[in-house]
């Protein structure tokens, strides 16, 4: 019984040494520089989506997209709990809009209306689950615009306080 035990604590001890060497040989010498050019995979690390959503009037028609972003925003004093379930639904279509745009498209920043049948998709769903219609985004008057970019991940905070 105890020529067993010793024997599989031997294996044991064998096995686990010869992983320990297999794992150091496969490992590189240096690691690659995140800064190293022609390096994507350490460029794309860096790089932080930031996206932001805004319920707008509808009265601003021939105005740019950024402009109704940045001037026709209605405030988030107006909304109810449905109202930022709407807002969050409306994020999440952004987020995958933007996502699927990549990074090289990502990174020019882009407004975006996020469809009107799925925000009407989830104001039903979000007045069930709270009990009360929103208040802030009414069917076929009220839009709401995304803002997105790609940014270097240290310049991630201050775009977010910036589009908040």
């Amino acid at each position: 019984m105890q020529a067993t035990h010793r024997f599989s604590f031997l294996s044991l001890a064998v096995l686990s040494v010869g992983m320990s060497l297999a794992w150091v040989s496969a490992a590189p010498a240096q690691p690659p520089s995140p800064s190293a050019p022609g390096s994507s995979a350490a460029v794309e690390e860096d790089l932080t989506l930031v996206v932001g959503t805004r319920f707008v009037s509808p009265e601003t028609d021939g105005v740019s997209p950024k402009a109704q972003f940045t001037d026709a925003r209605i405030a988030l004093s107006a909304f109810n709990a449905t109202d930022h379930c709407v807002d969050q639904r409306a994020l999440e279509l952004a987020m995958e809009y933007f996502n699927s745009l990549g990074p090289t498209l990502g990174r020019a920043g882009h407004y975006y209306f996020v469809p009107d049948a799925e925000l009407a998709k989830a104001a039903s769903m979000c007045e069930r689950q709270h009990g009360q219609p929103p208040r802030a985004w009414v069917e076929a008057k009220t839009r709401v615009i995304a803002f997105g970019r790609i940014v270097p991940t240290a310049d991630a905070p201050a775009l977010e306080r910036s589009i908040r």
